[in-house]
């Protein structure tokens, strides 16, 4: 029997009106389905949807603030309470907050008296700027396309020779006045011979070092006293010389004459806050021939990286040498350890929160002048954690107190402590991280992930764009960038990668800083449709 044969029989037995309006329902369905169907299905041959690639866009200008991360593991560990110390000696000059008030980690509680180290860290600056055009110079960057002529060049020199001789005059009138005014006053006949110190040390070798190093600083003087008047350029690096040597002598002897004072014992000639006295004005003497010397050694070293500059300005016809850009290079690094160092002289002068608390102590006000290593702050929090973390030596270079970090990839941080040297077990650096709020869900000895930000570096001295090296193409035809079209299509631009640095490229300004790019171009083509996600 046919399949269709019950069918026939119902039709048979049907109203002719009813099999047409059955026939009429079943056309009327069936074109429905067929339009339905035609809408949803793509048409053969049109792939484009089911092949485009996801990617994401984001403004060059995002990434240009020239910073990268570092990625580590750190431990949470708990502080109900931290005593912070004073890392220099200085006066107070700023207390931004009273007693009971409540820190955020990372909050600055006072600052030190630091306009010489503000002015070591212009001058370091302007050495490792100096380093970056000598860069420039060695790799023949002038002639037609160059950022830096050799006229360019010798004007930077001669900026530079003139910060070195006031140096050398800044120098020299640090060193006069803590010694014949400061350290002076505890001598008879000072400026002789037959210098004497006053003061009753039970210490015999110590008096008779005092008194022979007072001589020598004598001779001293008058050697340096007219060098540090002549700026010629053919002798202004030896008188530089001279002058550092005169001004680590003179630290030695402030440092010994401070320990003789501490040594003596008060009396009815000299009571205990005489005593206090001299020992305040000695060190603060010492600091300020300190701060003149890191100066001076700043401005000799920002000379010197000018002169290599303008030799390596002569080697743009050619091209430069090898051996000329791998020294200019060498220098940049040494004045970007030079501008770092100075950066960690000035940041401690700066007395920030270990933890976010209440202030629950604070024996300093202003004017006061501190010594090293005193209590100026005690932050109470009966919940405070920070994280622990190390890094290699070669990291933590790249740090500096103060620098954010995310802890847990959702909770905010800041750097509030860098060691100043390697833990010898584990030849690593330890970091300390203190929290932003309060975060819950942290507990004392958890192992969390940590992403510490820095400042990204580059050795190229004209003005840059920076994006993730991911976002870059390389092509036979050179280095490329993409951007989406209204059609949702990539579109390469060319760009020119002048350096690169911890993962993000250094770009010739070629292109606008405001262009959205794809973050990352790995496998995609030019005229590739893709679908544009969110960040």
């Amino acid at each position: 029997m046919s399949l269709l044969t019950p069918f026939r029989n119902v039709i048979a037995r049907a109203p002719l009106w009813s099999f047409f309006g059955g026939l009429v329902l079943l056309v009327a369905l069936g074109g429905g389905i067929h339009a339905y169907t035609a809408r949803t299905t793509p048409a053969a041959g049109d792939t484009s949807l089911s092949n485009a690639v996801q990617v994401t866009v984001a403004p060059i200008a995002s990434f240009s603030s020239a910073t990268s991360s570092l990625p580590v593991i750190g431990t949470v560990t708990s502080l109900n309470q931290a005593t912070v110390l004073s890392q220099t000696a200085g006066e107070i000059v700023s207390l931004p907050h009273a007693l009971g008030d409540h820190v955020s980690a990372g909050e600055i509680i006072a600052s030190f008296e630091n306009s010489s180290q503000q002015a070591v860290v212009l001058q370091a600056q302007g050495a490792y700027e100096a380093a970056q055009v000598g860069v420039a110079n060695a790799e023949g960057t002038s002639a037609t396309g160059s950022h830096i002529s050799v006229v360019q060049s010798t004007s930077v020199q001669n900026n530079a020779q003139n910060a070195f001789a006031n140096a050398l005059q800044s120098t020299y009138a640090a060193l006069d006045d803590a010694i014949h005014t400061k350290a002076d006053v505890l001598f008879s006949n000072p400026r002789t011979i037959s210098a004497q110190l006053t003061l009753i040390v039970p210490d015999n070798k110590l008096i008779n070092l005092l008194q022979e190093e007072r001589r020598q600083l004598q001779t001293i003087f008058a050697t340096i006293r007219p060098e540090v008047q002549d700026t010629a350029s053919s002798t202004l690096d030896a008188h530089g010389t001279d002058v550092i040597t005169a001004a680590n002598f003179a630290t030695q002897f402030l440092g010994n004459l401070t320990a003789a004072i501490n040594e003596t014992q008060p009396s009815a000639s000299v009571s205990a806050s005489t005593l206090a006295g001299y020992a305040a004005s000695v060190s603060a003497g010492r600091s300020e021939v300190n701060a003149a010397l890191s100066g001076l050694i700043a401005a000799k070293s920002a000379y010197d990286n000018a002169i290599s500059g303008t030799q390596a300005a002569q080697n743009v016809a050619t091209g430069g040498t090898a051996g000329a850009i791998a020294l200019a290079k060498a220098q940049v690094k040494q004045a970007q350890g030079g501008y770092d160092a100075a950066r960690a002289a000035l940041e401690k002068t700066i007395v920030r929160s270990p933890v976010s608390g209440t202030i629950v102590s604070l024996p300093i006000t202003l004017g006061d002048y501190v010594p090293t290593f005193s209590p100026v702050a005690v932050i109470s929090n009966p919940h405070a954690l920070y994280i622990k973390t190390a890094v290699s030596a070669t990291d933590a270079a790249k740090l500096a107190v103060g620098d954010r970090a995310i802890i847990n990839d959702s909770f905010p941080g800041v750097i509030t402590f860098i060691a100043p040297a390697r833990d010898p077990l584990t030849n690593k650096i330890e970091v300390r991280v203190g929290l932003i709020g309060s975060p819950q869900t942290l507990t004392d000895g958890e192992t969390v992930p940590v992403v510490l930000s820095y400042r990204v570096t580059s050795t190229y001295s004209g003005p840059l764009l920076f994006v993730p090296l991911t976002a870059i193409k390389i092509t036979p035809a050179g280095a490329e960038i993409f951007t989406v079209s209204s059609s949702s299509a990539l579109v390469a631009h060319p760009v020119t990668i002048q350096d690169i640095a911890d993962g993000m490229a250094a770009l010739q300004p070629d292109v606008s800083a405001s262009l959205r790019i794809v973050i990352d171009a790995r496998g995609l083509s030019s005229g590739q449709s893709v679908i544009v996600g969110t960040p």
